[in-house]
């Protein structure tokens, strides 16, 4: 078994608002795959198709994408990011808009408009959670910044939005979240 390596706090909240969050607008949205060796770390990238519906038979593409990134990458991530825009009509709350994250839309509420935004977030074997928002058009303000401890199995659930899709493949880095992550899937 491998045994994962994590960096500290702040790098990966850097990581979050400042290198994701540099990525050009057209490149979106990324799927980002990190190691860590315990003095650098490493990531890779690959372009994630998120639009249209799929249907029950076909795989998750951040599933799809996470498990190149993992054969790229090697065993010891410690995590996945993604950064993806949000347009403003998607912050609307409507059942159409439920795969927008609760977090990013409180976000939205402390950036000046209602713009589109650009959306960085970094997920852990642990389950921690590091967000960075911004507004598409005004990258030059600070990003607002959401971190997110981890919780306890017990306290999982699948959701519909687009973040429970990383926080999985994140999840699935440690060999011991496995029987919980099983467990998750047959439930009603």
């Amino acid at each position: 078994m491998t045994e994962i390596r994590y960096p500290d706090d702040e790098s990966i909240d850097e990581i979050t608002a400042r290198y994701l969050l540099s990525l050009p607008t057209p490149l979106m949205p990324m799927l980002y795959g990190f190691r860590f060796d315990g003095r650098v770390i490493d990531a890779d990238c690959a372009a994630v198709d998120l639009t249209g519906d799929r249907g029950e038979s076909e795989s998750n593409p951040i599933h799809v994408r996470a498990a190149q990134l993992r054969e790229v990458l090697g065993p010891g991530m410690f995590g996945f990011g993604l950064v993806f825009v949000v347009f403003a009509d998607q912050l609307a709350d409507r059942p159409e808009n439920r795969h927008i994250p609760a977090q990013v839309r409180v976000a939205a509420g402390q950036l000046p408009g209602s713009d589109d935004l650009i959306v960085a977030a970094i997920m852990d074997a642990t389950g921690r959670q590091w967000w960075a928002v911004v507004g598409r058009y005004l990258t030059e303000l600070d990003p607002v910044r959401i971190h997110f401890p981890a919780t306890p199995p017990e306290q999982w659930r699948i959701g519909v939005a687009l973040d429970v899709s990383l926080w999985t493949a994140a999840l699935a880095l440690d060999e011991a979240n496995h029987p919980h992550l099983v467990r998750l899937r047959t439930e009603p």
